[in-house]
């Protein structure tokens, strides 16, 4: 009985250990100003989150702000999909440890160009292919501007903090297998993507860029008319 309740009492004090490295107590601004739900919208339709304004901010800018180097590679798979991503390992931002991947502003020309000057090319599973970029492109990345951060904490989200940090979100569509849930704020530009077996991922692009993130997930989506019909 005593064992019982010991471990009872030991697993909502994780619980709240938890919590407690998600949700910062006091946050003066100058000390908490980085965190994940501090997303700053401007008019022209653009936004900042962890110091980065997306569109604008360099990765050479980034890195200064992160304060870590990053990994910088093309990704590329068999449908055509191509995009240069800087992966940073182990950033520490008001507090919270995380890994953060940036996507990179390049022209789908520019991409394909870099893609033929690759010094070398991984394959990957699923039809992914790695390539490392040659150093004149590597120098080019330098003064490239961030266009989409991912941000995979290390704490385990609840969808009660979720809610409390960003809201209700707009809509939710959930991956084939139901595993993993999207819960998308167009306004803020975020998809936070909800797992059931992993840590949560959350998404960032500019407001206006918000269909980039959205469109791929309407493979998920069943039209009304189908919906209509599965019901009869």
């Amino acid at each position: 009985m005593g064992e019982h309740i010991f471990l009872k009492v030991l697993g909502v004090t994780l619980l709240l250990i938890v919590a407690a490295l998600f949700i910062p107590v006091g946050q003066p601004p100058e000390e908490y100003e980085n965190l994940p739900w501090l997303i700053e919208v401007f008019d022209d339709g653009s936004s900042k989150v962890f110091g980065v304004h997306l569109g604008e901010s360099t990765l050479d800018q980034v890195e200064q702000q992160f304060q870590e180097p990053a990994e910088v590679s093309m990704f590329a798979t068999d449908a055509g999909e191509r995009a240069v991503e800087a992966f940073f390992n182990s950033v520490t931002l008001s507090g919270l440890k995380a890994k953060v991947v940036a996507t990179l502003d390049f022209s789908e020309t520019e991409l394909q160009a870099m893609y033929d000057r690759g010094e070398r090319i991984s394959t990957l599973a699923e039809g992914k292919r790695k390539i490392s970029l040659s150093g004149a492109d590597m120098q080019t990345t330098r003064h490239t501007p961030v266009v989409a951060l991912t941000y995979l904490p290390r704490v385990d989200l609840e969808e009660s903090v979720v809610v409390k940090r960003f809201g209700e979100p707009a809509e939710k569509i959930v991956e084939t297998g139901g595993r993993k849930e999207h819960w998308l704020y167009p306004d803020k530009g975020l998809d936070v993507v909800m797992d059931k077996e992993a840590k949560e991922v959350l998404q960032y692009v500019s407001p206006r860029d918000f269909q980039q993130l959205r469109r791929p997930l309407l493979k998920y989506v069943t039209p009304p008319g189908e919906q209509a019909s599965s019901k009869e």
